[in-house]
């Protein structure tokens, strides 16, 4: 996961993260998450049941716990280096390359770092698989554009989306809580009845049908107001 971020996170903010500090997060996190749940696997087989909050003593599960404990503690302790990496790599003005890495291959590394909201400023020509890679061989340095520049044509700004994402999620808590009892006549009511699960519906149908059904024209970002990153011209 923490690789996975550190290999993007340039992409997306324009920021390299601190190559000392990712190694160090990568081996603590990855020596405790090995520590804390490869054990379980031995401490199953020795018949320690799952999802119990104590058992009883002298049945040798203590040991392994307490190595499972160690390194839920390493993980936090690498979970805290990624933010502190994190902290530390906002304070730097951004100034990463499109491909820092310089071992892009794909469309993605092609263009500015972080991306500009249009992210290409001309329709890329596509050779093939690995289209960046291809020109690279080919000597170019950036992608040959397919179309010159011109007017490009962005949506407009919504919350709708953000909207339908809250319904999909009070309907998958309705749906999750329809059986069970709680201590709260109310609660009862609206989870047992799935009146939450029609809430949610309702919410996201609702912004789905406005989405769908109002006629946004968007706006454009004229050729003059582009940033003069991007296809090579």
């Amino acid at each position: 996961m923490f690789s996975g971020l550190h290999y993007w996170w340039p992409k997306m903010f324009g920021r390299i993260l601190s190559e000392t500090l990712g190694k160090w997060t990568f081996w603590t996190f990855m020596i405790g998450f090995q520590l804390t749940f490869f054990v379980q696997h031995f401490l199953g087989l020795m018949g320690m049941q799952r999802r119990i909050v104590t058992y009883l003593p002298n049945q040798d599960f203590d040991l392994l716990n307490l190595v499972s404990s160690v390194g839920a503690f390493l993980m936090g302790v690498g979970v805290i280096m990624f933010l502190v990496n994190i902290v530390i790599t906002m304070r730097k003005p951004a100034g990463a390359p499109n491909d820092p890495w310089e071992d892009g291959r794909t469309l993605e590394w092609s263009i500015p770092s972080p991306p500009p909201e249009y992210n290409f400023k001309q329709t890329p020509l596509v050779r093939g698989i690995d289209a960046y890679w291809k020109e690279k061989m080919a000597g170019h340095t950036e992608m040959t554009p397919a179309e010159p520049v011109g007017s490009i044509h962005m949506p407009s700004a919504t919350p709708l989306p953000f909207v339908m994402s809250v319904g999909i999620f009070i309907a998958g808590l309705g749906l999750m809580f329809s059986k069970d009892e709680f201590g709260n006549a109310f609660m009862n009511v609206i989870f047992n009845n799935y009146i939450v699960v029609i809430i949610g519906l309702v919410i996201t149908f609702g912004a789905m049908a406005l989405r769908s059904l109002y006629d946004d024209h968007g706006w454009h970002i004229e050729p003059e107001d582009q940033d003069e990153k991007g296809a090579r011209t």
